[in-house]
């Protein structure tokens, strides 16, 4: 008897890995050979050649003609190699990112293309069944616009304010939209999509977005402000979030900078984001013009208005002394700040930077930066999609999902964002 035949649970498992491995190396690279599997997973031959014969019998890839560079006289001979990518429309990814004022929604194929976008803005915040509504319109208004059959969705990933349980899709906390305390988000989507969710922070899929492709990439750490009607934060080293795998982390809105200060919603007295958010900065700018908004805040302050340092100034203290804290703390490569002007960023990181300079080189590693950059709503909700992707590589949908390639990508449905596959293993 076999090994195969002897343990065929684990040799199915095994199977299934290399085959997860091998579509997830072929999405990242875009085009690859057989040949270049072999090389890049170290499987052998045969091995790699059923699973591409699988894998394009699912649908899931196809052959593509890739010009060659090399002139005729130059080319080597014998048979050139077949190249194979994602075939994309053979599912298709939702990506949401919202919060009290807003939400956003994109729809990308399985070769990670934006194919529709969606976003709303709320005159005043919605309740928890309200949002939900709100977000599930979106998707099925993308769908039809998009003409895509709702069988061909693979996941939806979500970044949700406030503190999340990631391995269960709940909201735990946030106070600024009624309801939304111990919301299973995550939950009532797949019921209405019958589709895995994964639900994170929205503060975490703003980092991954800026990680990844915006302003902060190459970073080996990196700490994020997000700032809007309050402060979310997340820390990512060397490329992976941080968290406790269970409920997000670094609550950095709610740090107490004044113990006796104003009162929380969260029970606390004092935390940060009573006195570093969008109506607090727009409340300031008001003793120089009328500032109703962030539209408002972001013509003023672009202005180069001698009057706005003074202004700000006690917002700016505060921000840089959070800063501060946070550098001294985990000593990040970088610290982000991120809101929804431009040059709001950019004077919280001249100050925080000015501070540091000031009275904290002793502290973080040498080159640390500080960044700014603008809210993107499309890049929040790409790093969104990463999530399902990520899963999808990692661990499957199980068999009977209805998902495209669900007959040999077993696995939960529902785990914590950002876990990495296996290496690939013998069969």
């Amino acid at each position: 008897m076999t090994h195969e035949e002897q343990h065929p649970e684990r040799a199915h498992l095994i199977r299934e890995r290399n085959q997860r491995l091998v579509l997830r190396l072929i999405f990242r690279t875009g085009i690859l050979s057989q040949s270049k599997a072999v090389q890049r997973t170290g499987l052998k031959a045969p091995t790699v050649f059923r699973i591409f014969s699988d894998l394009e019998r699912e649908g899931l890839i196809e052959a593509v003609s890739e010009p060659s560079s090399r002139s005729p006289k130059n080319r080597k001979k014998g048979r050139r190699p077949v190249n194979y990518c994602i075939r994309s429309s053979a599912a298709y990814v939702v990506g949401i990112d919202f919060w009290a004022r807003s939400a956003a929604a994109i729809i990308q194929d399985f070769a990670g293309n934006l194919v529709a976008e969606r976003g709303v803005c709320f005159a005043s915040p919605p309740s928890a069944e309200d949002a939900l509504d709100i977000i599930a319109n979106l998707i099925r208004d993308m769908l039809v616009e998009s003409s895509i059959d709702r069988s061909k969705l693979l996941g939806i990933g979500v970044g949700a304010p406030g503190s999340v349980s990631v391995s269960s899709g709940v909201v735990q906390f946030y106070a600024r939209i009624p309801g939304m305390n111990e919301f299973p988000l995550g939950e009532r989507l797949r019921s209405l999509f019958s589709v895995p969710v994964i639900v994170t922070n929205n503060a975490s899929i703003v980092a991954l977005a800026e990680e990844r492709y915006g302003q902060a990439r190459g970073v080996s750490s990196l700490f994020l402000f997000l700032v809007r009607a309050g402060v979310g934060g997340a820390f990512i080293q060397n490329g992976k979030l941080v968290s406790d795998r269970n409920r997000t982390a670094f609550e950095v809105g709610h740090l107490s900078i004044d113990p006796s200060g104003l009162a929380c919603s969260c029970g606390n007295r004092g935390c940060l984001e009573l006195y570093l958010n969008e109506e607090t900065v727009c409340t300031a700018l008001s003793q120089i013009e009328p500032c109703a908004g962030i539209e408002d805040a972001e013509r003023i302050l672009s202005a180069n208005n001698p009057e706005v340092d003074a202004a700000l100034k006690p917002i700016l203290e505060i921000s840089a002394h959070a800063v501060r804290d946070i550098r001294r703390l985990l000593a990040p490569e970088a610290v982000l700040i991120v809101t929804r002007s431009k040059s709001l960023s950019e004077h919280i990181a001249q100050a925080a930077s000015a501070d540091f300079e000031r009275n904290d080189q002793r502290f973080g590693p040498p080159g640390a930066r500080i960044i700014a950059s603008e809210y993107n709503s499309v890049l929040a909700c790409k790093a969104a999609c990463d999530l399902v992707y990520e899963e999808y590589f990692a661990h499957g949908f199980g068999e009977g999902s209805g998902f495209p390639g669900g007959g040999f990508m077993g696995g939960s449905q529902q785990r914590s964002a950002g876990q990495q596959p296996s290496g690939a293993q013998a069969e």
